[in-house]
């Protein structure tokens, strides 16, 4: 299978929308991940890629066949749920093998593909135990080879990750990002934990309500979202976000938020802005894209530290300027306490300009970042 296209998919239940004129292009042999809060839709969606769910409106695509109305057990898809769903009765062996004895394959044949795939993902000495006997990791990799047994075209990953503790979240992401890439198989993954995203799949797509807000790689996402849905949902810390308004003072463009803040806005970034004096912006920055400094005439800003919060290998420094606040990332080992006033100065090439009625960027992405659906994103 080349890739997997949803064309205008729209899912109703009721009166509910879940899914609303959802278009995507999945490339072969790369991991996409749909992300979003709860409720946005990205389940959905997996659902009726597997043919459990079949769309209000539009059509889904493997390569150029139209799988619409074809039933889940034909579309060659391999699914592993939160929670697993071992059979709790069955051995990892049996459980592994399961898909295999419903296509009534000889022994051997059943034998050798359960060993090939507990081989690759390194459970070869967990087959004679049952899930009972297990860990959630280890359960977690047996619903992965139950799901891979079978040679799927397609490799569908809902929140598969959501159940471990942090330090092996950490492993497994990594460990099935190594047989992904190592089989080279199409895999879609569920999730709502940016970090899982960005880390595991090659292009992200943000859902919100129902509607794809934004579609490119972790980088495009980070540096260039299209609206200010995708720039708050991704990065860790989130993004920075001032509310003011246009300024212009002989020939040049600045935005200013309050008495405090007051910073020239870049050439670039100024093309996209209508240049009416008084025009309401929000502008962001990330709290890594701004310098602490101690040269009072060449910081823009300067405020005084409200709190400082110890990351591990960063500090995350709040200053307060009236009602909003401004969120700085510093080494761990930068001296600073809590009270002291310090110069702050952002890196004006990382700035991003919204239009606070729209949510929409106005100084990117470039064409092909947006959301692919026929309106604008909610």
């Amino acid at each position: 299978m080349a890739n997997v296209r949803l064309k205008n998919i729209t899912k109703r239940f009721g009166s509910v929308t879940a899914v609303n004129n959802v278009c995507l292009d999945i490339p072969h042999g790369k991991v996409t991940a749909l992300l979003g809060p709860s409720g946005c839709g990205k389940t959905t969606i997996l659902l009726m890629l597997a043919g459990i769910y079949k769309p209000t409106e539009g059509e889904i695509y493997f390569d150029d066949l139209q799988v619409n109305g074809i039933p889940p057990q034909l579309r060659n898809v391999g699914l592993v749920f939160q929670s697993y769903a071992l059979y709790p009765h069955m051995t990892a062996f049996e459980n592994i093998a399961f898909p295999l004895k419903l296509k009534k394959l000889p022994k051997a044949e059943i034998q050798k593909g359960v060993e090939e795939i507990a081989e690759v993902v390194q459970i070869g000495d967990l087959l004679d135990r049952k899930p009972g006997q297990m860990s959630g990791g280890q359960q977690q990799r047996v619903a992965l080879c139950r799901a891979l047994v079978k040679k799927p075209d397609l490799l569908l990953l809902d929140e598969p990750l959501s159940n471990l503790d942090a330090r092996l979240r950490l492993e497994t992401r990594a460990e099935i990002k190594r047989i992904q890439q190592e089989l080279g198989i199409t895999t879609i993954l569920v999730t709502h934990d940016q970090v899982e995203a960005v880390t595991m799949a090659d292009q992200v797509a943000v859902l919100k309500a129902g509607v794809l807000q934004q579609y490119g790689t972790p980088k495009e996402l980070l540096e260039q979202p299209a609206n200010l849905f995708v720039a708050s949902f991704l990065g860790d810390p989130p993004m920075n976000l001032l509310q003011g308004e246009l300024e212009y003072q002989e020939g040049r463009c600045y935005f200013r938020s309050g008495r405090s803040l007051r910073l020239p806005v870049p050439p670039l970034a100024a093309k996209g802005l209508q240049k009416s004096p008084g025009q309401k912006l929000i502008l962001g920055i990330r709290p890594e894209h701004l310098t602490i400094t101690w040269e009072r005439g060449r910081a823009p800003w300067r405020g005084k530290v409200f709190l400082v919060e110890f990351l591990g290998r960063d500090k995350l420094l709040d200053f307060r300027f009236g009602d909003q606040s401004l969120r700085v990332l510093v080494p761990a080992t930068f001296p600073v306490e809590r009270g002291e006033v310090l110069g702050i100065e952002p890196q004006v090439e990382h700035l991003h300009i919204f239009d606070p009625q729209t949510g929409l960027a106005l100084t990117g992405p470039p064409e092909g970042l947006r959301a692919c659906s026929d309106h604008e994103p909610a």
